[in-house]
This record gives C-alpha cells, structure tokens and sequence, in this order.
C-alpha cells in the first residue's frame, strides 16, 4: 500500500480527505473539532455518501475517532497519549536505522535524495498539502531503507495516526527550514555510512512538531 492509501479510493473521496488534512494543518479544524455530515457537504460540496466514505478512511488511519454517542471528530491528544505515541514512534525509527544495510545502493540513495529535493522545493512553494506529501514521501524511502515490510508498514500507520499532532508544524516555516536541514543531513549520513548519526537524527527529527502541538494544545 501506497503512502497515501486515500490515493486508491474514488476521486471525490479523496478530494474530502485532501480538504479535511489541509484544514487540519491550516488550523481550522482543530483538535476534537466534531466533524458533521451535514457542514462537511457544504463545506467541501460533496454528497453524504462521499462524506461518510472519508470520514470511514480517516478514522481507519487513526485521525478521526468516533467516540460512542458522540460523533466524528479529530483526534485529540493529551500529555500521557502523546508521550505513549511518540515513545513507541522512537521504538520504531530506531528498529528502522538499526536494520538499514549500508552502504546504500547507488539507485536507492538517490531516490531518497530526490525526494528530500522534492520537499525543499514544496516548502518554497507554500502549498501546504504538497509539503504535507512531500515529507511523508521522502519518510516512506528513507524508513524503506531498512528492507522490513513490517517495519515500514508501522511506521507509515504511525505517521498516519501522528497526523493530527504533526500537521501544525506544516505553516511553521522555523519547523519546515529544520525539516529540510534534517532530511538533507540524513542524506549525507547515510552516504558516509554513519549509523550513529542517522539514529540521532531520526529520533530527533520528530521533536520539532511534537513541540508545537505541546506549545499549541498541552499547555494551556
């Protein structure tokens, strides 16, 4: 499965998830924001049907929840959830690193140079669900690296579910100039062969955008 499995679904399915992610990342659905049929068809001039068959997929990804007798909505993370999630994302990257072969292929590495290209050159575009793609592109290739489909399978269902937390460093342009500085350094990491440095590097590269929902959401 692709990294945006929406992509396989009917056209005006996916165009809903697309508007709702990149309403999530312009801030104006917010953290356990109900999510009402009714609003979404105006909103996003889709049928009910369409609507629903969003809704289905995002809450299958982990971005919405649909607590009982309440409704849709996103999800919304507390300080002990958070912390549980990013603990086992760490968990992940780190298997991640430890299993990459290196040195890399010749071909491999340059797709993921390519796409870390490609990421520079969507935050420079301002197109927030480009940039959005973009990093989770260039995530799926270098994690890739590691050559175990389970791996890679929980890392992207992890990226999905950290959505919600992550999508608001997206209009951060501090957040994306660090985000392009790490991923050009993962590169080079990986050319020289520098296992230490790329642990370091994956690990921390998730801090940036846990920070700022932290700032955003968890301290108030």
């Amino acid at each position: 499965m692709g990294v945006f499995p929406h992509a396989e679904l009917p056209p005006p399915v996916a165009a809903v998830i697309e508007a709702i992610e990149t309403d999530i990342i312009r801030g104006i659905i917010l953290p356990s924001t109900r999510l009402i049929e009714d609003h979404l068809m105006e909103d996003y001039d889709a049928k009910r049907h369409v609507v629903r068959a969003a809704l289905v997929e995002l809450q299958r990804l982990g971005v919405v929840v649909k607590p009982p007798h309440i409704g849709a909505r996103i999800r919304r993370f507390d300080a002990a959830s958070l912390e549980a999630l990013y603990h086992f994302r760490s968990v992940l990257h780190r298997a991640a690193v430890e299993a990459m072969p290196l040195p890399v292929a010749e071909a491999r590495l340059a797709a993921v140079h390519a796409a870390a290209q490609a990421h520079a050159e969507a935050t420079q575009s301002g197109d927030l669900i480009a940039i959005h793609r973009a990093n989770m592109a260039f995530h799926r290739l270098f994690f890739g690296l590691c050559d175990n489909p389970y791996i890679e399978e929980s890392i992207r269902l992890h990226d999905w579910l950290s959505f919600p937390a992550r999508a608001y460093a997206i209009t951060d342009q501090s957040a994306l100039s660090r985000a392009c500085e790490e991923h050009g350094q993962m590169v080079a990491a990986i050319e020289r062969c520098d296992r230490e440095a790329l642990l370091s590097l994956a690990l921390g590269h998730m801090v940036q955008a846990r920070r700022i929902y932290e700032g955003k959401y968890l301290s108030r």
